[in-house]
């Protein structure tokens, strides 16, 4: 929390104070930091902590495990709030961060089989071995756990996914097509080639550069590749009857 409001602060004063602070450099002073991937980390450390207490008497288990739950219930109310309200936007184009975390989530599992192995050594009915003997039995465990976990994620899991759609939804999507509704594109997203349209070409209207909120000012110059208008976008009543 200190991190999003501090510098939420820091930026109001710095704004109020420097006139020669203006546009666009005062609306990021004070914009909400961009939604990252670092939130996966976070839960993938307490993964760990979690996992890592059953190694020690259990006589505050219950406690630290309602504080962690507590802990994970806030994370995702203040994540819900910040996405839907603060953040201006965020686009993550593939699955391949998701499924990372989730083979990172193998070794760490693991620890919970190699924690069973060693908190069951010499207990009624189980093993009882001693000195190397016990951290290689929680080490052949740890790895034949992480294996299992990878082999599933790898090879059983894609057996529950939905098929692939037989006709490619984009299928005959063109760049002219696409940037008619979509406003960022490898022209607007570059400033020296936006620069460079204006300054040393002299499009008339140059290319715009794209900034989140700010589409409604961007011109549509056919001859050098820039299709998108607000004017020119469909609203949704006539998508709908279009459809």
């Amino acid at each position: 929390m200190p991190t999003i409001v501090a510098p939420l602060l820091l930026g109001k004063l710095l704004v109020r104070s420097h006139p020669e602070v203006m546009g666009r450099d005062a609306e990021e002073w004070v914009a909400m930091v961009p939604m990252e991937m670092g939130r996966y980390a976070d839960i993938l450390l307490n993964c760990i902590l979690g996992i890592l207490i059953f190694y020690f008497p259990g006589g505050y288990t219950w406690i630290l495990f309602l504080g962690m739950a507590g802990s994970h219930v806030w994370i995702y109310a203040f994540d819900h709030a910040r996405v839907l309200r603060s953040i201006p936007a965020c686009t993550f184009a593939s699955y391949d961060v998701e499924w990372w975390c989730q083979a990172l989530m193998a070794p760490i599992v693991a620890i919970m089989a190699a924690c069973l192995v060693f908190k069951s050594n010499c207990e009624p009915g189980y093993h009882c071995v001693r000195g190397p003997t016990l951290i290689l039995s929680c080490s052949a465990a740890w790895v034949l756990h992480t294996i299992l976990h990878l082999f599933c994620l790898v090879y059983v899991l894609p057996k529950f996914g939905k098929p692939e759609p037989e006709e490619d939804p984009a299928a005959g999507e063109t760049f002219q097509s696409l940037s008619h509704h979509v406003p960022c594109s490898w022209f607007t997203a570059n400033p020296v080639h936006c620069l460079r349209s204006k300054l040393k070409f002299k499009h008339s209207p140059p290319c715009s550069f794209y900034h989140i909120g700010k589409e409604k000012y961007q011109k549509t110059n056919k001859a050098i590749g820039c299709f998108y208008e607000e004017s020119d976008t469909p609203t949704a009543a006539s998508a709908s009857k279009e459809a």
